[in-house]
């Protein structure tokens, strides 16, 4: 008997810490990432003479994060991750997506940079035509954009913006693109709620 009770002792603390080291794991997740971890090295810093810019592992794991999800739901996008200085960080196309959605997904990814926010929000802001008619050129010569179309969403961290990121070309891509950043940056602010605009934007893909 006391054989069995020891035993039975023993299941239950291994299950107690099974499941205080599952509580800790969630817990853990649900936490921002570390400013140092998403972004470049101190080493690389110092030769680039900016510090607040996504990393390459952090670029790649918010690309593959987007891509697995979409794969869970037989979708295909493209997803552009660029700096806070429009260079592509880490990209990829999925099978099936048209020339326009790898381009849409850039400039959804350079009108955060532009706007400093998601390109959702930007197209309720500009919901006329007349207002997007006279900012389509704005940003152009420095690499910039303002595209109207949700899908483009700011990667930040400790309030710094360290990149931004571009989904195109499929269903769901702003979805798509948040729920990657939470997996990867941790958790994000609401997605803007959208309004049903005067003139509608055509889809991109």
């Amino acid at each position: 008997m006391k054989k069995a009770a020891c035993a039975l002792c023993a299941v239950s603390v291994i299950a107690i810490a099974l499941t205080f080291a599952s509580a800790t794991a969630s817990a853990q997740g649900s936490q921002p990432a570390p400013f140092s971890k998403v972004t470049v090295s101190d080493d690389v810093a110092k030769k680039t003479l900016m510090k607040a810019v996504i990393n390459a592992d952090t670029a790649r794991a918010i690309v593959d994060a987007c891509v697995n999800w979409q794969k869970g739901r037989n979708g295909a996008v493209s997803i552009v991750v660029v700096s806070p200085t429009g260079q592509v960080v880490d990209s990829h196309q999925m099978d099936g997506v048209l020339p326009i959605g790898t381009e849409a997904a850039l400039l959804k990814a350079k009108t955060v940079l532009f706007a400093r926010s998601s390109s959702s929000a930007v197209a309720q802001r500009f919901s006329s035509t007349d207002d997007r008619m006279i900012r389509l050129d704005m940003g152009k010569p420095e690499g910039l954009a303002y595209f109207f179309t949700a899908g483009g969403l700011p990667i930040i961290v400790d309030n710094q913006l360290i990149g931004a990121v571009g989904v195109g070309g499929g269903p769901d891509e702003e979805l798509c693109g948040y729920q990657a950043l939470e997996k990867v940056i941790g958790p994000q602010p609401p997605l803007v709620t959208p309004r049903p605009a005067a003139n509608p934007p055509g889809r991109d893909k």
